[in-house]
């Protein structure tokens, strides 16, 4: 009985973890372009603590996303849009999306964490069409 004490404990201790940690998460990051311009470039950190960034982009409908990253380390991204259109994680250097549907779409960026752990800086560029 004991034992199974111990356990429910435990699990209930690991879930108040992860949910704990989820609230404290950042907002994303807007992305916003210079007037006229199509696309915008992001500069970036990947540290121990947070090795993804999540950006934010406005789109409208049938707009086309071109993401493409680099860093000191593999690298791995993915893009969630309105509708439920996204890809990803992707890994590499970057994707293509079509939003269907007007609205934020958000764009995660940083250290492919199964490839190699590493720190430093990196650089996505978003162009839309």
């Amino acid at each position: 009985m004991r034992k199974h004490r111990n356990v429910i404990a435990l699990t209930i201790g690991t879930a108040f973890v992860v949910v704990a940690s989820q609230a404290h998460a950042a907002p994303p990051i807007p992305i916003k372009f210079a007037p006229g311009s199509y696309g915008a470039v992001v500069n970036g950190k990947v540290t121990t603590g947070t090795p993804l960034t999540t950006y934010s982009l406005k789109v409208k409908a049938g707009q086309v996303l071109i993401v493409t990253f680099t860093g000191g380390g593999p690298m791995r991204g993915s893009v969630s849009c309105p509708g439920g259109v996204g890809d990803g994680p992707w890994y590499g250097t970057g994707n293509t999306i079509t939003a269907t549907t007007a609205g934020v779409c958000t764009i995660t960026v940083g250290a492919n964490t199964m490839a190699a752990n590493w720190t430093g800086g990196f650089t996505m560029a978003v162009l839309v069409n």
